[in-house]
Order: structure tokens, then C-alpha cells, then sequence
């Protein structure tokens, strides 16, 4: 099975991600905080991202991505309006932050992974209906 260069830097990033996770998760407990944590925050990896995206075999250079949140598991990806790559369908994709150090989710809709101390940003999307103009964007929060 080939693997194309999209999909090796989405399983480096995931690498790293798990890595970092691994790491940062241990922490001492000094009974302080009885409750659990249930996470934290994805506003992190909402904002304005620039970067490089394929679509339909076309790269496009400087573009311009808005992640916005929807709710606390869901972020909304879209391109900037007006630009040559507008054309590309918007997404809702689930994510979370379970241990502060990136946001990542996938679903039947596409994958993001974001590293919040690089401030780089992957985006994948699949297609779900006829229409979908899917993508594969990477760059980094302005």
C-alpha cells in the first residue's frame, strides 16, 4: 500500500502528539484537586491559520483558513471568502484537548490535529456528500 505525503505527515503529527501526551500527563497529585480533569480547552486551535492546502490535485500557497468553535467538542473549518480556493467545503469536526498540549479529533467528516506549542495546524477533510470539495491544509495560527 502506498502512502502519500499527506497522510505521513498527519501519522507524524499524530507521533508526536501521542509522544508529547505520554509525557505531559504525568503529574504529581497532592490531593489538592479531589476532582478529576475532564480536559481542556480547544479554543486553542480556533482562529486564523496560514498556509499551504491540496485540493483536486491543485496546491494553493498563502491560503488562508478560519477555524471557529461550534461548542466545547466541535470546531468549524472554512477558507477565507473570496479567494481562488473558497471553492473547498466547509467542515464541523470533532475535537478535543485531553492533556493542554493539542487539539485533535477525527470523524466521518476529516481529522485536525494541532500542536499548541508550534501553533501548527493540520487539516484533512473527507468527502460525505457528491458535492464535497475536500482538502489537506498545513500551517500555522496568525
Amino acid at each position: 500500500m502506498k502512502v502519500n505525503k499527506p497522510q505521513k505527515m498527519m501519522g507524524r503529527f499524530l507521533l508526536i502528539l501521542l509522544a508529547g501526551s505520554t509525557f505531559l500527563s504525568c503529574k504529581s497529585n497532592d490531593g489538592d484537586d479531589p476532582t478529576p480533569s475532564s480536559g481542556h480547552s480547544i479554543d486553542p486551535a480556533t482562529g486564523t491559520f496560514k498556509g499551504t492546502m491540496s485540493s483536486g490535485g491543485q496546491d494553493y500557497y498563502n491560503v488562508i483558513i478560519n477555524a471557529s468553535k461550534i461548542d466545547d467538542s466541535h470546531i468549524k473549518v472554512q477558507a477565507k471568502a473570496g479567494e481562488n480556493y473558497s471553492f473547498i467545503t466547509p467542515k464541523v469536526i470533532s475535537v478535543q484537548n485531553p492533556v493542554g498540549v493539542g487539539v485533535g479529533g477525527v470523524d466521518n467528516e476529516g481529522t485536525i490535529n494541532y500542536l499548541i506549542s508550534t501553533k501548527a495546524m493540520q487539516i484533512s477533510t473527507k468527502k460525505t456528500s457528491e458535492n464535497d470539495k475536500i482538502f489537506y491544509f498545513e500551517g500555522t495560527k496568525q
